[in-house]
């Protein structure tokens, strides 16, 4: 759900990840590792540090580490992922950029991905070095074949304040408002509706109660005598209606029908050291 840190975990010694996804949709977040994604059947919008892209069949992105991004694809799109270490590649992409984040797969992105997911999947001897030996030689690849610019790259200002605020939202959600957000951001309201949807998929009020909605969750949870009128006072809600419908429209329950063990497939993180996962229930991992 929220454009937070994503802490990157690995099944075993190896420090590259390759998902195959239809109909694929996260929601803006970034994380210390590269991404390439690779369309091999549809259509999906891809953004990145607030620019908006078409990714169509046969074209790729790459997200450098760090950038906020997310992906809204249609129903019948095929995307395939992969997500590695910075550190694999830091020769190459510590003093370099790819001039555009898009480019079209002339290097047989979709091949190669596809043989490594097998690789991850099946884990024959020494496949962590040959997945990783395979995404250096991948990156070397599309750093030769396309056109780059400097790596002096500033996230703007704007970015930052905004991976700020998300901070802010998470430890005041009880009580930060729309307009306090947009003041937080040194916003006019009309403009900063339209720069959080942008930036996170969502309107500021759909995050926020999505937030509420999770603490209430954890809060049910782990203290089981609480009373709910508790629980909607300390996740910010002013009535008992209000958080009652909120919390159905979001989880599909009410709050004492939520089932034992439920948790929101997106989480926000109260630091980096906890995982967060930003893809939606929606996707179809194949």
């Amino acid at each position: 759900m929220h454009a937070k840190y994503e802490k990157r975990t690995y099944v075993g010694s190896e420090h590259v990840w390759v998902g195959k996804y239809r109909n694929l949709h996260n929601i803006s977040h970034w994380h210390l590792e590269h991404e390439i994604i690779t369309c091999y059947q549809g259509h999906s919008q891809v953004m990145i540090n607030d620019r908006l892209f078409e990714l169509n069949a046969g074209e790729c992105a790459f997200c450098p580490s760090g950038s906020v991004h997310y992906i809204n694809s249609e129903e019948n799109a095929i995307l395939l992922v992969c997500i590695f270490d910075e550190k694999l590649v830091l020769g190459i992409t510590s003093a370099n950029r790819l001039a555009s984040p898009i480019f079209a797969d002339k290097y047989n992105v979709v091949g190669r991905l596809s043989e490594m997911l097998e690789t991850l999947s099946s884990r024959p001897p020494f496949f962590a070095e040959s997945t990783e030996a395979q995404t250096i030689l991948l990156v070397t690849d599309l750093f030769r074949g396309e056109p780059l610019s400097s790596a002096d790259f500033k996230v703007s200002a704007s970015t930052t304040r905004y991976k700020q605020l998300l901070n802010t939202i998470d430890r005041d959600y009880e009580f930060i408002s729309f307009s306090d957000a947009a003041k937080f951001m040194n916003f006019s309201e009309a403009y900063f509706s339209s720069y959080f949807k942008h930036q996170s998929g969502m309107t500021f009020t759909q995050y926020l109660n999505i937030v509420k909605i999770e603490k209430a969750v954890g809060l049910l949870a782990s203290e089981h005598n609480i009373k709910m009128t508790d629980v909607m006072s300390r996740c910010g809600f002013n009535t008992i209606r209000s958080f009652n419908r909120t919390f159905k429209e979001i989880t599909g329950y009410s709050p004492k029908q939520i089932p034992t063990g439920y948790a929101l497939n997106t989480r926000s993180v109260q630091t980096v050291q906890d995982t967060f996962n930003p893809t939606l229930n929606v996707s179809i991992l194949l």
